[in-house]
């Protein structure tokens, strides 16, 4: 046991080298790589140049190769309750940015997802490409109108193609873990093209998004009951979030109390450094006013 964890701990080590050499290259490459197919499809209008199928299998190549150089493993439960084809509206928790990398390698294979992302995105050369190049979206969190139009323009997306739009209802990354208040207007969407909602419950990710980590770490992600269009269309959005917020909160205190003592004092300890800084974000946020 003792010399799987050294063995363990000397491999990490290689990995972390690997990673900050050629991590970075290899994520602005794909990105850089996906921009292109996008822009020769448009200038040639033809999307069969480089057709969605291709650019999808070529996307979650990707991830899967950021997922192994940042030494995460994805654990899936749940994959029984995803919806067999269509359009679907996934709606999960978010701690981290690696939450998007994560539900591609997890449930991509299963679905095609559309990402739907906040505007500044859109122009970082690092991860543009990783949205475009899957027909990802960008929401202007500035403009309340905007934003509407574009959800609206999601949902009518992923009736008419079968895709499977990804939006995290609680509009920003909660730094430590905690649930933050959902924004229920957005199930009014998929009520109103009859699509069904699939919770998923990430967890893990506070420790995962470290990563020059010497540690192997295990992210769980759990696909919780679809809720299909017929049991939704007619409830009020905010019973919607309300039920779906508490199934996550109940996934999330399960996991917490399996934790070892060990991982749980990591855990906390990874906590309270996030609630400081995002303290700090807050009075940034504040002074910017």
């Amino acid at each position: 046991m003792k010399d799987s964890k050294i063995i363990d701990f000397f491999k990490n080590i290689f990995r972390v080298k690997v990673f900050w050499f050629t991590g970075f290259l290899a994520g602005w490459n794909g990105s850089r790589k996906l921009n292109k197919w996008v822009k020769k499809n448009k200038k040639q209008q033809d999307p069969n140049l480089h057709p969605f199928e291709e650019r999808v299998q070529y996307h979650r190549k990707k991830m899967r190769g950021i997922i192994k150089r940042a030494g995460i493993k994805v654990e899936v439960e749940g994959e029984e309750n995803l919806p067999r084809g269509g359009g679907a509206w996934i709606v999960p928790n978010h701690t981290s940015n690696f939450d998007g990398v994560i539900l591609s390698v997890a449930i991509s294979n299963k679905l095609n997802l559309v990402p739907i992302a906040k505007e500044e995105l859109k122009t970082s050369k690092l991860t543009s490409g990783y949205f475009n190049g899957v027909d990802g979206m960008f929401l202007d969190r500035k403009s309340p109108r905007k934003a509407l139009a574009l959800l609206e323009g999601a949902a009518q997306y992923a009736k008419q193609k079968n895709r499977a739009v990804v939006i995290f209802p609680e509009g920003e990354r909660s730094l430590t873990g905690e649930l933050l208040e959902f924004k229920n207007g957005l199930f009014r969407f998929p009520q109103k093209y009859f699509l069904p909602i699939v919770p998923i419950t990430i967890l893990g990710t506070l420790e995962a998004r470290k990563v020059f980590s010497l540690r192997t770490r295990t992210v769980k992600v759990i696909i919780n009951k679809t809720i299909k269009p017929i049991n939704h269309s007619k409830l009020p959005t905010e019973l919607i979030g309300r039920r779906i917020k508490e199934q996550m909160q109940k996934d999330i205190d399960n996991w917490t109390s399996k934790l070892s003592p060990k991982e749980l004092k990591r855990h906390q300890k990874i906590v309270e450094k996030s609630k400081i800084k995002m303290m700090k974000r807050k009075i940034r946020q504040e002074k910017s006013k």
